[in-house]
């Protein structure tokens, strides 16, 4: 009898043995199909210790020119940041033009401020792909770790993550509604939204924030970005709105330039200041301090544009330092008063705040002689500007005109296409790649003419009607193409420059 209790105690000790297993080999056959065997390999490495979580990081400059000064000192201040963070040098990545630390209007040749009276940021900054391989397909290659393609360009590297690893993508440049505008070429939201969901479903991050500078960085996720794909958006501004520039040189100094951007700075100037705002309790801030807990800073310490948060709020719970790396140091060589902050008024390069920034001393900002305009008369490049720009208005007024002319029952005034898009639905996005493509083709590019930016959503806003109407798309094609050519290849005499403008701001 005793035997047979003792029998039956060990059955049932190995049923549940035996039920446990088939439950671990049912989990694991299903990780597998869903992560992949050698994601799963290294998840079962993580378990035990054998693999750590990696963060990479990806700093972009989608600008060039001496106009832009403040993106690449924004990205160069952020890179000595995170690497004082603890981020290693080999998992961040640096795309920026390159060419206003040594350009000639620089008084202090090979250096970059991001602060008046700050402290250069530029040297040490190890720059992966610059000049003309700073686009938007080598950004989403980067991105995506396509390095196939990225071969004898730059650096060469890519983010090459997995499953585990978080990624911190910070981008500053111009933008308007449901672009980000890179010297050669755009990055239009739906482009942006289908690498994004594609890294996602082929599992190649944990999770990913991203910090967006630019005008109406908002478009770009608005109504877009998915709520549930471990992917957290900061934007700069809002859909509808610009994001501003400060420590701006003013009018009578020469030549105009910003040291950085309100968003940009207010971040980057945060992680310095720590120390000062919260000397009794900053290591337990560092280590506690949420990406929601940075977003709520920036948002009520950033005074002239709406910075807004999109997509999965649940990375907004995450610790901030999963991102960006937490500093052994937290008095930096960086840190700034709130005091010394002047007020500022200044987007999208138009009116400056006059302020004078040195060489870590207080002594006036210098520039040679012939760079100065302090006379009454008007630059000749400010001349040369204003008519370019009226020539690309009436160039898109008459498109405009003329394409409407042969839309049947097109209902409106011309008037209500300039208003800036409420939303911006994907399937609008083939219609207005494709009409933009047929105006830098035919008349001038638009990428590398800034001024157009506060124009290009009409054409949205024209694709936008044709897709809720009965129209044919192809047929609009068609009719678009002719009329842009008309307009810009015929009309040679009051067009005759068009193919030339460049740099309009």
């Amino acid at each position: 009898m005793l035997n047979n209790n003792l029998f039956k105690r060990k059955s049932v000790w190995i049923y549940c043995l035996l039920s446990v297993l088939c439950m671990l080999v049912i989990f694991s056959i299903v990780k597998v199909i869903i992560v992949g065997p050698s994601n799963f390999i290294d998840e079962c490495l993580e378990l035990f210790g054998g693999a750590n979580k990696q963060t990479w990081v990806f700093l972009v400059a989608g600008s060039k020119g001496w106009d832009n000064y403040r993106h690449q000192a924004d990205v160069s201040h952020a890179y000595q940041t995170l690497l004082k963070n603890g981020i290693p040098v080999d998992r961040i990545i640096v795309m920026m033009t390159d060419d206003v630390a040594f350009d000639p209007k620089n008084p202090y040749r090979g250096e970059l401020f991001n602060h008046p009276n700050g402290s250069d940021v530029y040297q040490g900054v190890q720059v992966d792909y610059k000049g003309e391989e700073v686009n938007s397909e080598h950004f989403l290659n980067v991105l995506n770790g396509n390095k196939a393609a990225m071969i004898n360009l730059g650096s060469g590297r890519v983010i090459e993550s997995n499953h585990r690893d978080n990624i911190f993508v910070y981008f500053v440049g111009h933008g308007t509604s449901g672009i980000l505008a890179f010297p050669e070429n755009y990055l239009y939201a739906d482009e942006l939204n289908n690498a994004l969901q594609s890294m996602y479903s082929d599992h190649k991050f944990n999770s990913m924030l991203l910090y967006i500078e630019s005008c109406r960085a908002g478009s770009l996720f608005d109504g877009i970005l998915s709520e549930s794909n471990n992917i957290f958006a900061v934007t700069a501004a809002g859909p509808r709105e610009s994001s501003w520039s400060i420590y701006c040189i003013g009018e009578d100094e020469t030549p105009d330039v910003c040291l950085g951007d309100e968003f940009s700075c207010t971040w980057i100037e945060d992680q310095a200041n720590l120390g000062i705002l919260y000397p009794s309790h900053v290591n337990e801030l560092v280590e506690k301090r949420t990406v929601l807990n940075h977003f709520n800073y920036i948002r009520t310490s950033v005074k002239l544009s709406n910075v807004m948060p999109y997509g999965d709020f649940n990375v907004g719970q995450n610790k901030l330092s999963a991102y960006i790396g937490k500093s052994q140091e937290v008095f930096s060589k960086y840190s700034y008063k709130n005091s010394d902050i002047p007020s500022f008024n200044k987007h999208n390069g138009t009116n400056m705040f006059s302020y004078k920034f040195s060489k870590n001393t207080y002594e006036p900002y210098q520039t040679k002689e012939q760079h100065n305009g302090k006379n009454n008369t008007m630059k000749p490049s400010s001349i040369y500007n204003s008519i370019m720009r009226k020539i690309m208005d009436r160039t898109f007024n008459t498109i405009l005109r003329n394409v409407i002319k042969q839309l049947p029952g097109f209902i409106g005034h011309i008037d209500e296409l300039k208003e800036l898009p409420s939303n911006l639905p994907l399937n609008v996005f083939p219609c207005y790649r494709q009409t933009l493509d047929h105006i830098t083709t035919s008349c001038f590019s638009l990428p590398k003419n800034k001024y157009s930016l506060n124009e290009v959503h009409i054409f949205f806003n024209l694709c936008t009607r044709v897709i809720d109407s009965e129209w044919k798309s192809e047929e609009f094609y068609n009719v678009f193409k002719q009329v842009v050519h008309n307009v810009c290849s015929k009309n040679s005499s009051m067009f005759s420059n068009l193919l030339k403008m460049t740099d309009i701001y």
